[in-house]
């Protein structure tokens, strides 16, 4: 059967199982929507190709299969590039295709449509795999190496681009489904034995877990401590876990003190706790990652395990005896968990009060999507989750306007699952034109918005410095008449009473289609 490449490309999409395209059609890339309409396939029309971007995230954070973004050359690949950023810092699987000007023009300076010096080496600085393709066999083995890479190791964005005027060819190739090679690293008998015999001696053992162990739960059972990406490992009240809680000291005290640490699926990132280029270990480094450079960077193990965490602990346990150790010299975690609660300023409680009162509105499987905002660096630590999946945070990149965008991608993935948007006045703003989309789309979605009126934590971190707060405090527009225009649902509440915040949410989640909920935080922190 003869058809473009465009359509051939959407065909090998669908029979290797990408049920969902965000994207923007353009006249680079008409091709490829020739192809969708008539494919099993679904296209969600984005209002800007960040958000396409950071949909396609949510959507392979909360449902772990992969979607792709379709994005025009030139400009559309820089606009979705800070959400290829953010997918790459956090290990997240989606696939991205561009188009570029003709073939003949590349690198020519012509001033063709859309025009860069080399748009496939922009790609590669950011994607984890970059494929430029120049025949239809290369947009068949091109996109096999993306999807591959997807599946093994550590998940990275992928990217394949396809010149304009091969887009418009003709081929008859077919459109078959790739072999599935899966494949993880196997973790060799001596390292987990040299590990078992590490433990066995240890009188101060600390697990660091973090985004590569999610699977990996029921193995961390002694004295754990997780990233945000490791977030509900272990459930919020068991007894070996001290939670998300890399930031503060009283944590990062015990890791100083630990002789052994086993690091499982974690960068152990400037990011996961903010204080300093490096947590202080001062003791032997176990570390298990399937991305084998972590196993010798800042942090080079004393014994690297270049594995899956899951497989990896299973082993190491299995050579593990309980016996009592630090947890019981301790005294208990939550205790030590007292501590760092009491220690939250005045900043934090109206914070706190707002996550709680949140917290109280999800059902047991509810997930939260959050942006770079006060209320969510707080969450981090303070909002309790029983399993992981059910916070997610842009760590790794921090990039403001995940949280809209990313939700409703998850929320496109898993209908029937209870999901909201935690974001901040000021981040909202960069992808607030995606509501339209929310609205479009028809499910159900609470958005909240804690407006504080200012960039907070640049603000806060000004004054502390001693730097005039230059720059910090703009005008918001009426979020409330803003979301209505847009055809939302939209509640303010200048709450007073945690109780309205609650039961606004719960009325989001039963309610049609997306529902702002704005909290002034000036009120709320009066009555927290």
């Amino acid at each position: 059967m003869s058809r473009t490449v465009g359509q051939y490309l959407v065909d090998l999409l669908v029979a290797n199982g990408i049920d969902t395209v965000f994207g923007i059609p353009g006249v680079h890339n008409l091709e490829l929507y020739r192809g969708l309409a008539g494919a099993d396939i679904r296209h969600v029309l984005v209002r800007h190709e960040q958000g396409a971007g950071f949909a396609a995230d949510g959507y392979a954070r909360l449902s772990g299969r992969p979607a792709a973004a379709f994005v025009i050359s030139g400009p559309g690949l820089t606009n979705i590039l800070t959400a290829a950023a953010q997918a790459y810092s956090d290990s997240v699987p989606l696939l991205v295709v561009a188009t570029t000007p003709p073939r003949a023009s590349l690198a020519k300076q012509w001033g063709v449509l859309h025009e860069l010096n080399d748009q496939h080496a922009l790609a590669a600085g950011v994607f984890g795999v970059a494929c430029a393709a120049q025949t239809a066999e290369d947009v068949r083995d091109h996109l096999r190496r993306c999807l591959s890479s997807l599946r093994v190791g550590r998940a990275r964005p992928a990217y394949l681009e396809i010149a304009l005027d091969l887009l418009s060819a003709t081929t008859t190739l077919s459109a078959a489904r790739f072999e599935d090679k899966a494949l993880l690293p196997q973790a060799e008998a001596a390292q987990v034995t040299a590990a078992v015999g590490a433990l066995h001696v240890a009188e101060r053992p600390i697990v660091i877990a973090g985004g590569g162990a999610r699977h990996a739960g029921s193995e961390l059972r002694r004295l754990v401590v997780t990233t945000v990406a490791g977030k509900g490992l272990l459930p919020e009240t068991h007894p070996a876990n001290l939670g998300a809680s890399l930031p503060y000291r009283e944590t990062q005290a015990l890791i100083a003190q630990a002789d052994v640490v086993l690091a499982a699926g974690t960068e152990m990132a400037e990011t996961d706790f903010y204080t300093a280029l490096k947590l202080p270990l001062g003791g032997l480094l176990v570390r298990i990652d399937v991305d084998p450079a972590k196993l010798s960077d800042h942090y080079a193990a004393d014994i690297p395990i270049w594995a899956d965490s899951r497989a990896a602990l299973e082993s190491i346990n299995r050579g593990l005896t309980q016996r009592p150790g630090w947890r019981t010299q301790l005294g208990g975690l939550a205790a030590l968990r007292a501590q760092i609660d009491a220690k939250l300023n005045a900043v934090a409680r109206p914070l706190i009060a707002a996550l709680r009162a949140i917290r109280a509105a999800l059902p047991w499987n509810g997930v939260v999507f959050s942006d770079m905002t006060q209320i969510a660096y707080c969450g981090n630590y303070a909002f309790p989750t029983e399993e992981p999946g059910h916070w997610f945070h842009p760590s790794g990149y921090g990039t403001l306007g995940f949280a809209l965008p990313a939700a409703l991608g998850a929320k496109i993935s898993n209908p029937a699952r209870p999901i909201i948007a935690l974001a901040g006045d000021f981040g909202l703003q960069f992808t607030f034109g995606e509501l339209m989309t929310a609205v479009e789309a028809g499910h159900s979605l609470p958005i909240v918005i804690w407006n504080n009126a200012a960039l907070g934590q640049i603000r806060d971190d000004m004054i502390a410095a001693d730097i005039p707060p230059l720059g910090v405090v703009a005008k918001n527009p009426d979020f409330v008449a803003l979301a209505r225009a847009c055809g939302a649902a939209a509640v303010a509440v200048a709450v007073r009473d945690a109780r309205a915040l609650t039961e606004a949410v719960r009325l989001g989640l039963d309610r049609p289609g997306p529902t702002l909920i704005e909290i002034v935080a000036a009120d709320f922190a009066r009555d927290a």
